[in-house]
């Protein structure tokens, strides 16, 4: 068997020739039965595509570090990064591209479905699944045709929080708040009171923003102006970038994290780097206050919602939320126009009188 150790040790490598040509690679295992498995695996393999005209064949979770070693300095690489977790871990992804079948896929999409995960996030799942068979497929890998299921758009009503929802959600996140089972506040470690602060602060700037969730948390002092009160928010989604003025909540919180701040990010992970996508605490408080069908993109809808609601025009308000197509902002028309049905019944009275 063509199966030995490099300098006598570590990892087992796999070495042989075939019609002239040598291969070799690391079984990555220091188990010399399993080498010797792979190396029988793999001369079947190059004999079926040599001597057969076979496709040669890749596993799905080879594709997928693939895809994500091709997205690493793209802005998309943090989204791609989420959904590859997720498939590696609702999905099979020791499967060989061509052993994938729809029912597996449709199976994946029904699990998602039942853990209450919303049809967008589903999308995002199955489209990095698309790509992964799109890219075997266009890189001469052995695949089968997959029917991709087609989800549905949620029916649920455009979801925002009213004031006095605003007010119970910052009551659960309240970082001197007493908890149930956990010492006072003066008592709890720096950093589960580091983490409510974020939690804390990260919301009330959201709902004053109408920023996405990720240029906020991953968002750098650089771009935080507090003498003229602005925030410079790159928007790596559309690729645009606005100037967004701080409401005196907003100033507030971000003048204290600069006293205090040591990192170049506002706010940070338990290493000091950029959050990431840390939603957990305050999904688990939207829970805890109650607030049926909101997730924290909620937020984003209701800074929008109050501000269409208070006479700003649909145009004006995509600039804001940095929608690179005024359609986009078109969820919020309902607002508008029940704004400009008061007026006209306003204007009728004053006819009438």
């Amino acid at each position: 068997m063509s199966v030995f150790k490099r300098n006598g040790e570590g990892n087992y490598y796999i070495q042989f020739n075939h019609r002239g040509k040598t291969y070799v690679k690391s079984a990555r295992t220091e188990n010399r039965k399993t080498a010797e498995r792979m190396e029988r695996e793999w001369r079947a393999e190059i004999h079926a595509i040599e001597e057969l005209g076979d496709l040669p064949r890749i596993k799905l979770k080879d594709v997928l570090t693939e895809l994500q070693n091709q997205n690493t300095a793209n802005d998309g690489g943090k989204y791609l990064a989420g959904n590859v977790r997720m498939l590696n871990q609702k999905f099979d992804t020791d499967l060989y591209m061509d052993q994938i079948q729809d029912w597996q896929i449709q199976r994946f999409t029904t699990l998602r479905e039942k853990e209450g995960v919303k049809p967008q996030t589903i999308k995002h799942n199955l489209q990095t699944l698309r790509n992964a068979y799109k890219w075997a497929k266009g890189h001469g890998y052995s695949t089968r045709p997959l029917e991709f299921p087609k989800l549905k758009s949620s029916s649920h009503r455009l979801r925002y929080l009213s004031k006095e929802e605003e007010v119970r959600l910052l009551e659960v996140l309240d970082p001197k708040a007493d908890l149930p089972f956990r010492p006072p506040y003066e008592k709890r470690s720096k950093e589960e009171n580091r983490k409510r602060h974020d939690n804390y602060d990260l919301v009330v700037i959201l709902l004053d923003t109408g920023a996405r969730y990720g240029e906020i948390a991953n968002i750098e002092w650089k771009r935080i102006n507090l003498e003229e009160r602005t925030i410079s928010l790159w928007r790596p989604k559309v690729k645009n970038e606005s100037v967004i003025y701080m409401t005196s909540r907003v100033h507030e919180i971000l003048t204290r994290r600069a006293a205090e701040s040591r990192s170049a990010f506002v706010f940070t992970n338990s290493k000091g780097e950029a959050r990431g996508h840390a939603t957990k605490g305050i999904r688990t408080a939207i829970r805890k206050a109650g607030l049926e069908e909101v997730c924290v993109h909620s937020l984003r809808h209701t800074a929008a919602a109050r501000l269409v609601s208070n006479g700003m025009s649909l145009y004006e308000v995509s600039k804001i939320l940095g929608h690179s197509q005024t359609s986009t902002t078109e969820i919020y028309a309902h607002l508008a126009v029940k704004d400009v049905s008061q007026k006209a019944r306003d204007i009728m009275e004053s006819l009438n009188v």
